[in-house]
């Protein structure tokens, strides 16, 4: 019996391991977090039954720019649709300093979002060294179109 509970116990921890935590919040989703250029960041929300799995500025390596220097970098994003029609999805970020000073306005193009689907898009996108290496902040404003 106790074997039982054991191993009852060990297939129970490796999925629980795997749940994220999410949240649900009205739409349009904004929020001001803390973000280092090159981290992968969960917004862990869902809105209107879309997941937005996890955002990322994908910059080069800036040890040898100096600032003014303008740089392309992409914007990947992850969402996965559990809705059941398919959704368009509108991601603006706004890069800021540690202050919360807006440094950079990043929109994504809309894109869809299909049902029942993971969908990762990647922009590319100009930005200055200086806008990159003074980059702390951002803030998330997420939204399904109707």
């Amino acid at each position: 019996m106790a074997f039982l509970g054991l191993a009852m116990a060990a297939n129970a921890v490796p999925a629980s391991a795997q749940t994220s935590e999410w949240t649900i919040v009205d739409n349009p989703y904004q929020e001001d977090v803390e973000y280092s250029v090159g981290d992968t960041f969960n917004p862990g929300v869902v809105v209107e039954g879309v997941r937005w799995h996890s955002f990322t500025v994908v910059a080069p390596d800036r040890s040898f720019l100096g600032d003014g220097v303008n740089v392309s970098t992409d914007l990947n994003v992850q969402f996965e649709n559990r809705g059941s029609k398919s959704a368009k999805v509108l991601v603006i970020l706004l890069l800021e300093d540690a202050e919360g000073n807006p440094l950079e306005r990043i929109e994504v193009r809309r894109f869809k979002v299909p049902s029942g689907r993971l969908k990762e898009r990647t922009e590319s996108i100009v930005l200055s060294t200086a806008t990159l290496n003074s980059a702390e902040r951002v803030y998330l404003f997420f939204e399904i179109m109707n």
